[in-house]
C-alpha cells in the first residue's frame, strides 16, 4: 500500500493531492503536509523525489525536493482559492479558469510567500552525502533569476520563490537565514511582488507540500561521539597543519578550536571564539585573488564553509548586509546560515580609497565579530537579527589591518617554501573514511553541551587566585576577562576531544596552549 502511494505522489503528485479529502478547508494544508510526510517517511522514500538542480529540467508540476536558506520574507500573504468554482481543492498551483462563476470569498485563504536560495557555501561532500547519488548532476549553467538575493557575488547558486500554505501551523516557522528542505511541486509563475504587472517574469515557484527544518551541521550529529579517540583528533590536526599550515601544530589547532565555536548564551553573551591567523604570507601575484589552501582543506570537513576575500572592490562595490531596496531583499556576504565557517582573508587589499560604503562594509564584519548579530538595512530603519559564524580572519602582519579578534596567533613555518595558496587539487586527502571521521568529530563538537563538575570549578578558581597572588611586577595577574576566554578555551578543548565536562587535564591543557600563544605573541 505505502509502495503504491509513494509511487503515485512521484508520478503525479497533483492527483495524488487532489485525492485526498477533508471536511475543513482551514484542516485541508494540514492534511496534504501530514499524508506526505508518511509517504516519504523513511530515508529511501526520501531520496526518490529528485532533488531540484537545474529547474529547467524538470517538468510542470513535478514533485521535487530543494534544501535552502531562507533569504527574504517580506513579501506579503498571497490570496488563493481553497476550493476551486469547478469542483475540487485549490492551491498548491492549482488555477481555476472558470471565470464566468462569482467568487466565493469564504473560500478564499492565505498562503505564505519568500524567497529562498540554494544554501550558500555548502561543501561539494555535504551535498553529494544527501542528495541521491544517482541523482542528475549540474551539467549545464542555470541562471538565476534574481542573482542579487544570493549572498556572494556572481556564485552559481538556484533562487526559488516559496508557497508555503499550511499557515496555520508553519507561521512562525520560516526565519531568515534558517536551512530547511522544501518537498514540493515546482512550477513557474510571477514573483508575488509582479502580480500587478502587465507582463511580469515567472520564477521557479515551489508549492510546498511539507518541509524538514534542518540542523545547522545539515547532516544531523550526536555529542558525543563515542567512536572517535583522542587519536582522531590529533590526526585532523596535523592534517590541517601539513597541508595547509606549513606543519605548525598549534596553529592547526587554534584554527580547530575557533572553526567548531558557536553561539552558547546570549544573556549573559558566550559567544564564538574568534581568531586571527596572523603572518600568513600573501600570495605572490595579488592580482589574481588565489585560494588559500586552508579553504580547501576545511571545506573537506565543514559542512558550510565560505571565504570573504577582502579586497578594495569588494568593500566598494559590494553590499555586505542585507539591504532592501524597492521592497525588494538584496542579499549580502554576511547573510549566511547559522553554523557557517567563515574565513577573512586581507591578502586582496591594495592601495586605493575605501569609499563611505566601504567604512560601512567594514564595520559590519566587526559588528558581526563582535556581537554575533547582522544588521539588514531598510530605508527607514535598521533591524538587528541574531546570527552564529565561526570566523578567522588571515593577516599578513601582527595583527589584522581591519578588525580586532578574540585571539590573535602569529603563524611560524616549520616546511621551508610552503605553498599556502596550493590548489584543491594538489591537496593530500587522507582515507575516505577518515575524512568521514574528521567530518564527524567536527560537526558533533558543534553541536556539543559542556559542564564543569562542582570539583573542577572549585580547582579553577582556586587556581585562577592562586595565579593571581603569584603574580609580580614585572608579570601581570590574570583578569576576570581572561578567566572566562581560557574557560571558553577549555570548553572548545573538551567538545574537540568529546569529552561530556571540563576536567582538571583539560584545564591544565588550556592554560598550556594559551601560554604558548603569549610566548609566540611575545
Amino acid at each position: 500500500m505505502v509502495s503504491s502511494l509513494l509511487a503515485d505522489a512521484l508520478a503525479d503528485p497533483t492527483a495524488a493531492l487532489n485525492a485526498l479529502h477533508s471536511e475543513d478547508l482551514d484542516a485541508f494544508p494540514s492534511v496534504v503536509a501530514d499524508h506526505f510526510k508518511a509517504v516519504f517517511g523513511s530515508y529511501d522514500a526520501f531520496t526518490e523525489i529528485p532533488p531540484l538542480e537545474i529547474p529547467e529540467r524538470h517538468k510542470d508540476r513535478e514533485i521535487v525536493r530543494f534544501r535552502a536558506m531562507v533569504q527574504d520574507t517580506s513579501a506579503a500573504p498571497e490570496l488563493y482559492l481553497a476550493h476551486r468554482k469547478g469542483g475540487g481543492w485549490g492551491g498548491w498551483g492549482q488555477a481555476d479558469n472558470d471565470a464566468t462563476t462569482p467568487i466565493n470569498y469564504a473560500d478564499l485563504r492565505e498562503c505564505i510567500v519568500f524567497w529562498a536560495v540554494s544554501v550558500p557555501g555548502e561543501s561539494a561532500w555535504c551535498s553529494a552525502a544527501i542528495n541521491n547519488p544517482n541523482a542528475y548532476k549540474n551539467e549545464k549553467i542555470h541562471n538565476p533569476p534574481h542573482p542579487h538575493k544570493f549572498p556572494i557575488p556572481d556564485a552559481a547558486h538556484i533562487g526559488v520563490q516559496i508557497k508555503v500554505y499550511n499557515k496555520y501551523r508553519d507561521t512562525d516557522a520560516f526565519k531568515s537565514t534558517e536551512l530547511h528542505t522544501f518537498v514540493g511541486i515546482l512550477t513557474s509563475e510571477p514573483l508575488h511582488a509582479d502580480l500587478e504587472i502587465d507582463t511580469p517574469k515567472l520564477v521557479p515557484t515551489l508549492h510546498v507540500l511539507f518541509s524538514q527544518k534542518l540542523p545547522t551541521t545539515i547532516i544531523p550529529r550526536v555529542y558525543p561521539n563515542i567512536s572517535h579517540s583522542h587519536d582522531t583528533r590529533d590526526e585532523l590536526i596535523a592534517w590541517i597543519a601539513d597541508t595547509a599550515l606549513a606543519g605548525d601544530r598549534d596553529a592547526a589547532e587554534w584554527v580547530l578550536l575557533c572553526t567548531i565555536s558557536r553561539v552558547q548564551s546570549r544573556t549573559p553573551p558566550i559567544l564564538p571564539l574568534t581568531l586571527t591567523l596572523s603572518r600568513f604570507l600573501s600570495p605572490k601575484d595579488t592580482t589574481t585573488s588565489p585560494t588559500p589552501a586552508l579553504v580547501h582543506v576545511l571545506g573537506q570537513v565543514f559542512a558550510l564553509l565560505t571565504t570573504l576575500p577582502l579586497s578594495l572592490k569588494a568593500l566598494n562595490d559590494t553590499s555586505f548586509l542585507p539591504e532592501s531596496k524597492n521592497e525588494d531583499l538584496h542579499s549580502g556576504w554576511l547573510q549566511l546560515p547559522k553554523g557557517t565557517v567563515c574565513l577573512i582573508t586581507e591578502s586582496g587589499v591594495t592601495e586605493g580609497k575605501v569609499t563611505e560604503r566601504g567604512i560601512t562594509n567594514l564595520g559590519a564584519v566587526q559588528e558581526t565579530l563582535t556581537t554575533q548579530t547582522l544588521e539588514y538595512v531598510f530605508p527607514f530603519s535598521r533591524f538587528a537579527f541574531d546570527t552564529d559564524l565561526a570566523f578567522v580572519v588571515l593577516a599578513e602582519g601582527s595583527k589584522s589591518a581591519f578588525f580586532q579578534t578574540d585571539v590573535i596567533y602569529p603563524l611560524q613555518a616549520t616546511v621551508a617554501n610552503f605553498d599556502f595558496y596550493a590548489t584543491s587539487d594538489k591537496i593530500e586527502l587522507p582515507s575516505g573514511e577518515k575524512l568521514e571521521a574528521f567530518r564527524s568529530l567536527v560537526g558533533s563538537a558543534k553541536v556539543g553541551n559542556m559542564t564543569v563538575d562542582e570539583e573542577t570549578a572549585k580547582f579553577i578558581q582556586e587556581d585562577f587566585v592562586k595565579e593571581r597572588q603569584a603574580a609580580t611586577p614585572s608579570t601581570e595577574a590574570p583578569t576576570s576577562g581572561e578567566l572566562i576566554q581560557r574557560m571558553m578555551i577549555a570548553r572548545l578543548l573538551a567538545l574537540s576531544m568529546q569529552e561530556t565536562s571540563i576536567t582538571v587535564t583539560v584545564w591544565e591543557a588550556a592554560k598550556a596552549l594559551e601560554a604558548r600563544r603569549k610566548a609566540r605573541v611575545g
